[in-house]
């Protein structure tokens, strides 16, 4: 496999460790900050004397970074004006630096000004910081981290653009609805408009086909001689490899999505059903299969709610969460994480003001565990849970005896054992339970559907083994 290794030079290693220094003059000029404050007070004077040494080191580290800044931008890879912005920030904080030591070794002629000019060095701290972070990890990474009520404040409450909905897998384009969401999720961080790793951009197959510093990135039906495809199967120690050490790697369906897009000629506006398939391939999309629903006349919820509070619906959709109403005029919610792939344990508690309107619920592809269990038994009025692809065991899963209305459950691709599967014996209004790729046996399904003689098991398309005299029934998703 060809890589293009660079060879380095002394001013690329200096100019990269930028990041690890810059950190340096922001500790110091906060420290010069406090000093400054708390010397105006007569009990803390005596800090004064040491506000000549700390100024000198902020002045000092704070001109070596915009050194060590400006040689990193020789690399390229960063959005001009963005660039530009963060570097005329930086040579302010160098200056003002500069400016607040010559103050303070002439302080009896410069006192009144002492604070304001602080003041202004804060700001430009905080200005040049900001920018800083956008360069590294794109324009929207503080503002996607703020909470609901900030993000309603400060008019950033922006809606969070959702994939295309498809309900048969087959109906789906390969590109827009099933390899571009991998690619914004994995990618996008780092070659985007504003962050050009490598002068490469992934936000559409224009970019794509166009490369980067180093050439084209993808050739139609050669994954293998295609660099969007080679980075991501390197071993997690080469530097080369992507995403990055450190940070969420492509799954091996994801692997095999992509392969499987170059390998068809990267083609854009074609559906599932429109490209050949391996066996490999097909089996990878019937785990991509949503849910088959169940008839709506059943699935809606006759108890009448009050509604969600609207700062309730914000605080989730701040973390990509989509929540639509289940009917018009209805109160009861369905809660949709499938852009919100970092949802975790600790957010499930942002679920817990809606237990009361949450019918439908999808978890799948998130970071929730078995210690997400509780929270769910506590929608009493939950009617379908999609746990697709998540981190459980069924450790606990009793807890959802408490969901006396679930009436669905996909737990394809998890790792839920026997003891999980059977504790669901409980749930009599249980119609569909979906079990592809999960960590159960044939004599456990076949315990649960003697238990619950009217519920469909869905196995993933594959028959289990047949055990004595006993029958299997099972159900093969369409696609």
């Amino acid at each position: 496999m060809k890589l293009l290794i660079s060879t380095g030079s002394w001013s690329m290693f200096i100019g990269r460790s930028h990041p690890l220094l810059v950190h340096l003059p922001i500790g110091i000029l906060l420290i010069a900050f406090i000093l400054t404050l708390l010397a105006r007070r007569e009990k803390w004077r005596h800090l004064q004397s040491a506000l000549p040494t700390v100024l000198l080191a902020a002045a000092l580290s704070a001109i070596f970074s915009c050194i060590t800044g400006y040689l990193l931008s020789l690399d390229g890879g960063y959005e001009e004006k963005l660039l530009q912005t963060h570097k005329y920030l930086g040579i302010g904080v160098a200056v003002i630096s500069t400016v607040l030591y010559g103050m303070e070794r002439y302080k009896n002629r410069f006192r009144k000004w002492q604070v304001p000019a602080v003041l202004v060095m804060v700001l430009l701290l905080s200005a040049a910081g900001h920018y800083g972070g956008s360069l590294t990890h794109g324009d929207d990474y503080l503002t996607q981290a703020m909470p609901a009520g900030l993000r309603q404040l400060t008019g950033m409450n922006k809606t969070i653009a959702n994939a295309a909905a498809y309900t048969n897998i087959g109906d789906a384009r390969l590109y827009e609805d099933l390899v571009r969401p991998v690619l914004a999720n994995r990618c996008y961080s780092c070659h985007n408009e504003q962050k050009l790793k490598g002068g490469l951009r992934l936000e559409s197959v224009a970019l794509i086909r166009k490369g980067g510093e180093h050439g084209p990135v993808l050739k139609d039906s050669m994954p293998e001689e295609s660099e969007l495809f080679k980075r991501l199967i390197l071993p997690e120690e080469n530097d080369h490899r992507m995403p990055p050490k450190g940070k969420p790697p492509v799954t091996p369906q994801e692997l095999e999505l992509l392969h499987w897009w170059i390998a068809q000629g990267a083609p854009t506006g074609k559906t599932v059903k429109e490209l050949n398939k391996t066996p490999l391939m097909m089996a990878v999309l019937e785990g991509m299969q949503p849910p088959t629903p169940i008839d709506k006349q059943e699935f809606m919820p006759e108890d009448k709610v009050a509604a969600v509070s609207s700062s309730s619906i914000a605080a989730l959709e701040a973390k990509g969460v989509k929540v639509l109403p289940v009917g018009a005029g209805s109160n009861y919610v369905s809660v949709d994480c499938i852009n919100a792939a970092g949802f975790n344990d600790a957010d499930m508690q942002l679920l817990l003001p809606l237990k009361d309107q949450l019918a439908w619920l999808s978890l799948a592809g998130t970071q929730v565990t078995d210690n997400a269990l509780p929270v769910l038994a506590k929608c009493h009025h939950l009617i379908r849970l999609d746990l697709r692809n998540v981190n459980m065991k069924g450790k606990g899963m009793s807890a959802l005896n408490a969901c006396g209305e679930l009436r669905y459950l996909n737990l394809a691709g998890t790792g839920v054992t026997d003891e999980g599967v059977l504790s669901l014996r409980k749930n009599k209004k249980l119609q569909q339970v979906y079990l592809y790729q999960a960590s159960v046996q044939p004599v456990a399904v076949q315990q649960l559907k003697k238990e619950l003689p009217k519920l469909l098991i869905d196995t993933g398309g594959y028959r289990l083994p047949q055990l004595a005299s006993d029958t299997i029934v099972y159900h093969k998703i369409s696609g």
